[in-house]
């Protein structure tokens, strides 16, 4: 990957002012993020997630440059109106509920939380939750048997973040040898949020959107089955809690999902509206937004000149708009 246009983006995002940029016509932004939590989360090695504080000053920061919307504005003007945001937080963690909803309310700002439907209740474990789990454990604690397997799998030191969803086996397999109870760490750290609270959530104001069923890598899955965790994910929200706009946040990325996937769910209105991860772009489809991966290194205002200088770059070019 040539990563030389975000470097010269980043230069250039250093020395460009801020309001100066997010004057330009751009899409609506959408920040989104995972979780917030003072505590080290031994199976949450995958993001940079925010301390309380950081996360605190990071909204007042969004506040400060755009101004918070609901999903049915951003439907109506989100393509058109670059001054807008609205935040969203994928997985369903009880964080959500217990952390950050509160945070959000206190300063006025709505949200959607996305919800993998296996997850709640704390029923399951998200796999790339696993890994991050045994590396956890291994880093505190070697394990000849459990690291034998990692090397068999090609998964030794940090590759084990990269395992997908078809090797949710051979995780179950190595937590075994290195004496790890999935279901025990589920009953006692209870990482999702429960039915009960997603519900209130909805209550206080909340969009609750679908994250897929159980978060599978869909690129890597067949199209059949990328629509089976749309549908499975999308009805599930609907017969526990109905929601006014039906919204849908694809897992990891929506890269390498063909066009007829997001062409069905327009033609049989499987969903109101849609998201990817692809930053501060445009998209083909009316109803498909593309988020901004807050949980990234480094400084977060930088991060964000910088992904605003690349959209302007690509906007040059005629490539500011994500093709399917």
């Amino acid at each position: 990957m040539n990563r030389f246009p975000r470097y010269v983006s980043k230069q250039i995002g250093r020395v460009v002012p801020v309001k100066k940029l997010f004057r330009r016509t751009a899409p609506a932004f959408l920040p989104f993020y995972h979780v917030v939590s003072n505590k080290k989360l031994p199976h949450i090695l995958n993001y940079h997630y925010r301390t309380i504080s950081d996360f605190e000053k990071e909204l007042d920061f969004f506040l400060k440059h755009f101004k918070p919307v609901l999903l049915d504005e951003l439907m109506k003007s989100g393509k058109s109106s670059s001054k807008i945001f609205h935040l969203s937080f994928d997985d369903g963690l009880r964080e959500c509920a217990e952390i950050i909803a509160p945070v959000l309310q206190r300063k006025g700002i709505p949200a959607t939380f996305f919800i993998n439907p296996g997850f709640v209740d704390n029923k399951q474990l998200f796999h790339k939750y696993k890994a991050s789990l045994i590396l956890s454990e291994l880093q505190n604690k070697p394990n000849k048997a459990a690291e034998k397997v990692l090397q068999e799998n090609n998964l030794s030191g940090h590759k084990l973040l990269q395992a997908d969803y078809s090797q949710i086996a051979v995780l179950d397999s190595i937590a075994e040898e290195a004496g790890i109870d999935f279901g025990k760490f589920l009953q006692e750290q209870k990482p999702y949020l429960t039915l009960e609270q997603t519900k209130k959530l909805a209550e206080d104001g909340f969009s609750i959107g679908a994250h897929s069923f159980d978060h599978p890598e869909l690129w890597k899955i067949s199209e059949q089955e990328q629509l089976e965790q749309i549908r499975k994910s999308m009805d599930w929200i609907s017969a526990n809690i109905p929601q006014k706009i039906k919204s849908f946040a694809f897992p990891f990325t929506d890269s390498g999902v063909p066009a007829s996937v997001l062409e069905t769910i327009e033609n049989e209105q499987i969903c109101d509206i849609t998201f990817g991860t692809a930053g501060v772009k445009h998209d083909e489809f009316n109803f498909h937004f593309q988020r901004y991966p807050v949980e990234e290194p480094g400084d977060l205002q930088l991060n964000i000149k910088e992904e605003y200088v690349y959209y302007e770059l690509r906007k040059l070019i005629g490539k500011a708009i994500v093709r399917h």
